[in-house]
């Protein structure tokens, strides 16, 4: 009579061998490097510009700025302060705004950014017709 434990033992102890190794294997990863990189690619920007003409009298006109969509542009209207927000952009974004024409008084502009939900920070403070940062956090 031939007896068939050895088989099933050696079987049994070879699948077990098996399922160890894999879930060795599995967590093994470092869960803070799995949450790094998903959040390197999912980070999005968000850049407020402000433009202040000084008061009384200053004014300005023929503004741009950049956006991800390419850039904005407003011509021909006078105005002492203008703001928007833009995005969301990508690390990397060059963000500025060019003032063409004012009068009155040199402005000043700000811009300001945003990473996810995160409240907006001042990046850039210039008073003159233009204005530029990087994003680079």
């Amino acid at each position: 009579m031939k007896s068939y434990f050895p088989k099933q033992c050696f079987l049994t102890l070879r699948l077990l061998i098996i399922s160890s190794l894999s879930i060795l294997t599995f967590f093994s990863c470092c869960e803070e490097e799995i949450d790094n990189n998903s959040t390197l690619n999912k980070d999005n920007y968000y850049v407020n510009y402000i433009i202040k003409a000084p008061v009384p009298y200053g004014r300005f006109s023929n503004w741009t700025a950049s956006t991800p969509d390419g850039t904005y542009s407003n011509s021909g209207f006078l105005t002492s302060s203008w703001g928007q927000t833009f995005g969301p952009v990508k690390k990397g974004f060059n963000c500025s705004v060019q003032i063409g024409f004012y009068q009155g008084g040199i402005p000043n502009i700000e811009i300001h950014v945003s990473k996810n939900d995160e409240p907006f920070a001042l990046k850039a403070n210039e008073t003159g017709a233009s204005a530029s940062y990087v994003i680079n956090f």
